[in-house]
């Protein structure tokens, strides 16, 4: 006996180890390896959920698909995201899930639909206004007054190339 009393079987892997502790409701016990691969997938999906997908340092903030320098913030589960620059808004009027605001640490936090104190200014991300995707649907217009002058940034700084004309005359 003696040993073998105090391991337990892990949750996930159905392995004895000797790091399986409970973790609590809803994960129950899990060893060491198991846990952090549970973490980075829960990190990972919520990284996925917020549009958290940012560069880290030391690569520049920039959009991937604009190329545009944004502001860029740590949030708390490790991930990067890029934060419309010198854009804070009250965060009623900021689209549920697109609510982040700075942290005394630094870090960005998605606040959801949480109610904040009056005057609380949320950034918004720059995924939602980013002008290789789609206008914003279903948003103040704000945001789609916001969107457009980021397309029209975007057209004055990449203007068309020889590349972008057509080989033969359009079909008539």
């Amino acid at each position: 006996m003696g040993e073998l009393d105090t391991v337990i079987r892990c949750q996930a892997c159905r392995q004895l180890h000797s790091t399986v502790r409970d973790r609590g409701s809803p994960f129950g016990p899990h060893c060491t390896p198991c846990w952090n691969a549970l973490l980075t997938s829960c990190e990972n999906q919520q990284a996925l959920d917020e549009g958290a997908a940012a560069p880290p340092p030391p690569a520049e903030p920039r959009c991937r698909h604009c190329d545009t320098l944004q502001d860029r913030y740590e949030t708390g589960y490790h991930r990067w995201v890029l934060l419309e620059p010198g854009m804070a808004l009250p965060w009623h009027i900021t689209p549920v899930g697109h609510r982040w605001v700075i942290a005394d640490d630094g870090k960005a936090i998605n606040i959801g639909d949480r109610p904040l104190p009056v005057g609380t200014l949320c950034r918004i991300p720059h995924a939602l206004v980013c002008p290789c995707d789609d206008p914003p649907d279903q948003l103040a217009p704000f945001f789609t007054a916001l969107w457009q002058e980021n397309e029209r940034r975007y057209r004055r700084d990449n203007p068309p190339t020889i590349d972008d004309i057509p080989t033969a005359d359009p079909a008539t």
